[in-house]
């Protein structure tokens, strides 16, 4: 069964990726204060990560900065240190994470702010949980999905892969973002915009740039606010 949210609200997303390591924090972090600079309280959550670093900010803390609030509600239901799929990385911990707690989760926040913002991890399809993608929670909340892909060689292929399960299982495709453009671009980065463009007619396509003096995810997520404004409601930039 899906949840739909509130269709008056519309600011409650998915932030999904084409594969991993794609630039999905900067994207949802770059939303939450694009949300915030337009008036609305809005969360980020990552309601599970993987792979924590020594020494580096883990996607739910940039999320929080983002968010500028420690919301309780808004922390991982499961933390877990090796760098795989959350299904398999749980597993071999000794874990697992619970769905129904992480759309209860949802719930909650959708009740302390006016925007949810939810990170997934990977791409569309990895198991959160055995038999629970980032999709069935899309789908099942009623979140507008935001896709990030590469800018270069391979990625038409990738994000027609991920809209089309997208818009099979009827979760709304708010926009797709190309990040990390070199300066100058290569051939495919300057030629896959207008490629997909054509090829996903109606659907916004934001193009960022790699960040390279940026000393944070945070910072470079700063830097991108701008370019993702245009993706906010109509009536949030009058």
């Amino acid at each position: 069964m899906t949840e739909a949210s509130d269709p008056a609200r519309g600011l409650d997303f998915l932030v999904t990726g084409t594969d991993t390591g794609v630039g999905k924090t900067v994207v949802a972090a770059a939303l939450i204060l694009a949300l915030r600079e337009a008036g609305v309280r809005a969360l980020g959550f990552k309601p599970v990560e993987s792979g924590l670093g020594e020494g580096e900010p883990a996607d739910s803390e940039v999320l929080r900065a983002a968010s500028g609030v420690d919301e309780p509600l808004a922390r991982p239901l499961l933390r877990l240190p090796e760098p795989l799929a959350p299904a398999v990385a749980a597993e071999r911990a000794g874990e697992a994470l619970d769905p129904g707690a992480v759309e209860e989760r949802v719930r909650a926040l959708r009740a302390c702010a006016d925007g949810v913002v939810v990170e997934g991890a990977g791409g569309l399809l990895v198991p959160l949980a055995w038999g629970y993608t980032a999709l069935d929670l899309a789908e099942r909340m009623g979140l507008l999905a935001v896709v990030v892909a590469r800018t270069g060689l391979g990625t038409i292929n990738h994000t027609l892969l991920t809209v089309e399960a997208l818009r099979r299982r009827r979760v709304g495709v708010h926009a797709v973002v190309l990040n990390g453009r070199g300066a100058p671009p290569d051939l495919a980065e300057s030629t896959n915009p207008d490629a997909l463009e054509r090829l996903l007619p109606g659907v916004p396509l934001v193009v960022l740039s790699r960040e390279a003096a940026a000393t944070s995810t945070l910072e470079v997520a700063r830097a991108a606010t701008a370019s993702l404004r245009p993706l906010l409601p109509p009536r949030l930039l009058r």
